[in-house]
């Protein structure tokens, strides 16, 4: 299982979507993040499930926590 966090972020903060975001440079890995990506984003203490819904050409990763079914 892997414990590393993929995108480093605030989970509390939304674009005006409702949307949690970051931006690309706050990735471990860069290259891993794409439109659609299953990622682990927060922090080593509090983090959750997420897809990548949009990348801004400015860097802006948007992502939604993954619901359970």
């Amino acid at each position: 299982m892997n414990s590393t966090i993929d995108l480093r972020a605030d989970l509390n903060q939304e674009d005006d979507n409702g949307h949690n975001w970051c931006l690309i440079t706050d990735a471990v890995d860069q290259s891993v993040v794409s439109l659609g990506a299953v990622l682990k984003a927060g922090t080593e203490t509090f983090w959750t499930w997420v897809r990548v819904d949009a990348i801004d050409p400015d860097g802006q990763v948007h992502f939604s926590p993954i619901q359970k079914d």
